[in-house]
């Protein structure tokens, strides 16, 4: 079996492994996974804990000391795991155990969450699929990570691990200036300590001259995630992001792209939600056009949100939103004209798609903006 088809299935269905105990089950990000090196070629985060993990073909075991992923009983790639962080042996000098300021989602990249509560959290505007404050219910991190306990954790983080590259992400905050200002007094003094890269993940800020103070403050990348195109999906599932309207998000990519430069900006689009597949590939191409780089990820569910029984999205849809994604950024990287044709759809109409890169209904996706 080929890596890519293998880390497609993988990101599927998941991977049955001995012990799922400690895996992170909570919070931003990847969560509920492992990641794993594909010595035939690539890496990545597959998904471990899970009820659909359960019913996978994949499964982790051990041949003569050597770990391999088995598929339906028999070994289809030899892998190897990443082990713990060694920071996380160590306690900040207020006495927090370093693992509750910081994970590694791979053997290089520091990530956290600067501020581990959201104000879209307890009304009718979160994100169905989040799980950011599960992970304080269990006091397996802190609410707040300040810039001491950071710089102090990314410092030996550097030292006993290697690690190359910091992100901060975060919930949104009652009061964004305040949150804006605090997150570029953290990235000044990161910055100034460990002169490490660092991406910041927020959501549009509404004065924008902000992102131009973050990246004097040291950010090097930014994160806005949008996390669908459908519009239907938008204001179900991401109700508060909707009510910002893809207007702003694309004012704030526009002036991003400016401000850190080409494919130095990204967006997470989630692929399983209940979108119409189209929307993905139509997204990602408004995004490259920009310069903004589209993550395109299968969701993920996580136990304990409103959205903890949906699976996951079938490889050979991943598959084929992957190679048409392939496409469009090739295209648009070459600098060439768009040669590529939105995917069909028993809901889209030659009509509807006559040389569009936006759809109709995509160009409907813009709610007023209301306070957050």
């Amino acid at each position: 079996m080929d890596s890519i088809t293998l880390k497609v299935e993988l990101q599927s269905y998941g991977l049955r492994i001995p012990d799922a105990k400690d895996v992170r089950s909570g919070g931003a990000g990847p969560t509920g996974g492992i990641h794993l090196k594909i010595l035939s070629g690539g890496e990545a985060n597959i998904p471990v804990v899970g009820d659909f993990v359960r019913s996978s073909p994949y499964h982790l075991d051990q041949i003569n000391g050597e770990y391999w992923v088995f598929k339906d009983g028999v070994a289809v790639a030899q892998v190897e795991l990443m082990g713990g962080p060694k920071f996380h042996e160590h306690q900040t000098s207020a006495g927090i155990p370093m693992q509750r300021i910081g994970l590694l989602h791979c053997p290089t990249t520091f990530a956290t969450t600067l501020l581990q509560t959201c104000d879209f959290w307890e009304d009718e505007r979160r994100c169905k699929f989040c799980g950011i404050e599960l992970t304080l219910k269990d006091r397996s991190t802190v609410g707040f990570k300040n810039a001491k306990s950071l710089v102090e954790t990314l410092k030996l983080a550097k030292e006993l691990d290697g690690i190359t590259n910091v992100v901060f992400t975060s919930g949104v905050a009652p009061d964004e200036e305040k949150a804006l200002s605090k997150y570029a007094e953290i990235c000044r003094e990161v910055k100034s300590a460990t002169g490490l890269p660092i991406q910041l993940q927020i959501i549009p800020p509404e004065d924008l001259s902000w992102l131009g103070r973050l990246k004097d403050a040291g950010v090097d990348s930014l994160g806005v995630h949008i996390e669908t195109f459908d519009p239907d999906v938008f204001s179900i599932v991401t109700p508060g992001k909707a009510r910002i309207g893809l207007d702003k998000y694309i004012e704030t990519w526009k002036e991003a792209v400016r401000v850190f430069g080409r494919w130095q900006v990204s967006t997470y689009i989630l692929v399983g939600l209940g979108e119409r597949l189209e929307t993905v590939t139509e997204g990602a191409a408004l995004c490259a056009e920009i310069g903004v780089y589209p993550f395109i990820v299968p969701f993920r569910p996580i136990a304990g949100t409103p959205m903890e029984n949906v699976a996951p999205p079938k490889p050979e849809v991943m598959r084929r939103i992957y190679t048409e994604a392939a496409k469009i950024l090739a295209a648009i990287s070459a600098g060439a004209v768009m040669m590529w044709q939105p995917m069909a759809s028993a809901s889209t109409t030659k009509a509807e798609r006559p040389g569009a890169r936006v759809s109709p209904e995509m160009k409907t996706m813009r709610p007023a903006r209301a306070g957050r």
